[in-house]
C-alpha cells in the first residue's frame, strides 16, 4: 500500500524511526508520524521529553488511511511524565505530537519502541503520576496515598469552622460571625493582627501562609511576614482564601491576637480570620480551583443547647456558587432540633462532586440567639488529567 512501511520482523525493542523525532516544534505546530505495519508486534512504548506543554496521540488503523482508534495523552512540563505502554490493536500505527504552548520548543525527544513491552513499575516510595500505566503492588489505600503526597494531582483538604454566636436568622459558619461576602474581582489582601506580639521576632505569630485561588481561579500560596498591628499587603491578588495559618511563631507558640485578612478592593470585605491562639482560620468554605474537582466524602455538623435551658432548632444549608454559571445551588439541607439531637455525620458511599471555579460554603439558620454551630468537611481536590 502506497506510503506504508511493511513489518518485516517481530523483534523486541525495535525503534520506529518514522514515528520518533527530535525536530523542534514551534508554538501550535504538530509532528505527524508515518503509518507503519505493526501487526507482528504485541505492544509499543512511547516516551517524550520536551520543555513545552503538548498533546500527543497514538493512532491505530486497519488500512493505514482511517484512524479508527485514537488514544490521547497530555504532556505537562510541571508534572511527572512517565513513558506509556500501548497494546497493538490494529495493523497500522502512527504517532502525532502537538506543541500546545505559546512558545517554541528548545528541545524535543520523542521515541517509539515496538515489541513485547512489559508493564512499567513504580518505586514504593515515589509519587504516582495521574496517568501512570504501571500496576502498583504496594498497599494503596487511595485516601492515605493522597494524604502522604504519593498521588500526583490530588490533595487532601480538611475544612473546619464554627460560629459561636449566631443570633436569630442566618449566618455563615465561620469564626468571624455574620455573613461571608466573596470577592467578585481579585484583590490584594491586607493582613493585620490585634496584637503587637504577632510580629517578626515577636512572641506570637511571626508569619502566616495563605492558601487560595488567584484571579484565574488557579491555586496559589503566599508566605507573609507580619508587622503586629500594622497592616501588611500581600504581593499576590486573590479571589478567595482557603486557609490562613501560622507559618512561623515565637516563644508563645500561637497567635497572640486576632489575625485578619481583608480585601483591599471591592468593599474591603473580610476574607479570612484566625482567632486568638488557634493558629489557623476556622471557616467552613472552600474555593475549588480552575481545572480541578473537589470530591467531598465526609461531613459533620454540630450545634449545642444553650444556657438557661434553650433548645434551638438549627437548619444547616450547604451551597455551591459556580463562577462558570454565575449561579448558586443548594446542595445540602438539614434541620437539627436540639431537643432530640445536636449532631449529624455523613459518610456517603460516593463522593459529592464540586466542579471547578466554585465556592462551597455552609450556613446555619437558628430560631434562638447566641446559638453555636460548627461544620467539618473533608475531601480530595483532584486536578483534571488534561490540565
Amino acid at each position: 500500500m502506497s506510503g506504508l512501511v511493511p513489518n518485516i520482523n517481530s523483534q523486541n525493542g525495535v525503534l520506529s524511526s518514522l514515528n520518533s523525532t527530535t525536530s523542534l516544534l514551534t508554538a501550535g505546530s504538530t509532528f505527524t508520524g508515518v503509518w507503519i505495519d505493526v501487526s507482528l508486534y504485541p505492544s509499543m512504548t512511547i516516551a517524550v521529553k520536551t520543555d513545552q506543554n503538548g498533546t500527543y496521540t497514538i493512532q491505530f488503523s486497519p488500512d493505514g488511511i482511517n484512524a479508527d482508534s485514537t488514544l490521547t495523552r497530555y504532556y505537562r512540563t510541571s508534572q511527572i511524565e512517565p513513558p506509556h505502554r500501548f497494546t497493538i490493536t490494529r495493523k497500522y500505527m502512527r504517532v502525532t505530537f502537538t506543541n500546545t504552548s505559546a512558545s517554541n520548543q528548545t528541545y524535543l525527544r520523542l521515541q517509539v519502541i515496538l515489541g513485547s513491552q512489559m508493564d512499567l513499575n513504580v518505586p514504593l516510595d515515589t509519587a504516582m503520576a495521574q496517568d501512570y500505566d504501571s500496576i502498583s503492588v504496594r498497599p494503596s489505600d487511595y485516601h492515605y496515598e493522597v494524604a502522604l503526597g504519593r498521588r500526583q494531582g490530588a490533595t487532601t483538604w480538611n475544612k473546619f469552622g464554627y460560629n459561636s454566636d449566631i443570633d436569630i436568622g442566618t449566618e455563615t459558619i465561620w469564626s468571624a460571625g455574620g455573613t461571608f461576602s466573596r470577592m467578585t474581582s481579585a484583590a490584594t489582601l491586607s493582613v493585620v493582627s490585634t496584637s503587637i506580639a504577632d510580629d517578626s521576632g515577636g512572641t506570637g505569630a511571626n508569619s502566616v501562609v495563605i492558601y487560595g485561588v488567584d484571579a484565574n481561579w488557579d491555586t496559589q500560596i503566599e508566605v507573609l511576614t507580619l508587622d503586629g498591628t500594622t497592616p501588611v499587603i500581600t504581593s499576590g491578588t486573590w479571589l478567595g482564601v482557603n486557609r490562613m495559618a501560622i507559618y512561623l511563631a515565637g516563644s508563645g507558640e500561637a497567635n497572640a491576637g486576632v489575625i485578619s485578612a481583608t480585601a483591599t478592593g471591592g468593599g474591603s470585605t473580610l476574607q479570612a480570620q484566625m482567632p486568638v491562639g488557634e493558629g489557623t482560620t476556622q471557616q467552613s468554605f472552600f474555593f475549588v480551583a480552575n481545572n480541578h474537582q473537589f470530591l467531598a466524602d465526609f461531613l459533620v455538623l454540630n450545634t449545642e443547647k444553650l444556657g438557661g435551658g434553650a433548645t434551638p432548632k438549627v437548619r444547616f444549608k450547604g451551597w455551591v456558587f459556580s463562577d462558570v454559571a454565575n449561579a448558586k445551588y443548594l446542595v445540602y439541607n438539614e434541620l437539627i432540633d436540639t431537643t432530640t439531637s445536636n449532631h449529624t455525620e455523613l459518610n456517603p458511599s460516593q463522593p459529592f462532586i464540586v466542579g471547578e471555579k466554585s465556592l462551597l460554603y455552609f450556613e446555619a439558620t437558628t430560631d434562638t440567639n447566641d446559638t453555636f454551630a460548627s461544620c467539618r468537611i473533608s475531601g480530595i481536590l483532584v486536578r483534571d488529567v488534561d490540565a
